[in-house]
């Protein structure tokens, strides 16, 4: 498959993006810049980003962003997400994070047919989904939604190939911020001093 071509100021706003996100140290911070700036590369008309705990492999709602979306729909999308019916869940398996357009996996009519379509997608008028499968060392880390009407239509390669560059970036950013988050909770249970804890951080 041809590479897709970016001009180079959609490379100077990935660099830039990245830049960010890097100096970034509080998770849903990161998970709002980045849904934020990449609509000027991936236009949508919704999104979220959901870290996941790599040790429980349950959603973080304290790391959990959605943007431009139905508080309402918000339950809906989780009901539907449960494992089984989460038709992404074969996806959770991959060894590393892995790029996915929804009209890939699934036969349109099947597609149609599922819950989430049917309940989620269909009342919302968002058909079109893509998003990165966030892993690493083989554990789920996190999840990113990005929804589109049919008037702006399917994604395309060249939005797809974008979301690529960014994977492997926020996999390591979002592993950063789980493990500090994770360090944090286990000095709070431990009887280290403020000052020794500073050190250790």
């Amino acid at each position: 498959m041809q590479m897709p071509n970016l001009k180079n100021n959609e490379f100077q706003m990935i660099s830039d993006i990245l830049l960010e996100l890097y100096s970034m140290n509080d998770l849903k911070e990161i998970e709002h810049h980045f849904l934020m700036n990449v609509r000027a590369l991936i236009p949508y008309n919704q999104s979220n980003f959901r870290a996941v705990s790599p040790d429980s492999g349950e959603v973080l709602k304290d790391g959990t962003v959605f943007i431009d979306t139905d508080a309402a729909m918000i339950p809906v999308f989780f009901h539907n997400i449960e494992p089984e019916k989460n038709y992404l869940k074969n996806l959770f398996n991959y060894r590393e994070s892995i790029v996915y357009n929804e009209t890939d996996l699934l036969d349109e009519d099947v597609r149609k047919n599922t819950e989430f379509y049917r309940d989620y997608l269909l009342p919302q008028k968002i058909p079109y989904s893509c998003g990165i499968i966030l892993i690493e060392e083989e554990k789920l880390i996190g999840v990113i939604s990005i929804f589109r009407s049919r008037e702006w239509g399917d994604f395309t390669e060249k939005e797809l190939f974008i979301l690529n560059i960014f994977k492997n970036h926020l996999t390591k950013i979002i592993m950063r911020c789980l493990q500090r988050q994770k360090q944090t909770i286990v000095f709070e249970d431990s009887n280290l001093t403020p000052r020794e804890r500073e050190i250790a951080e």
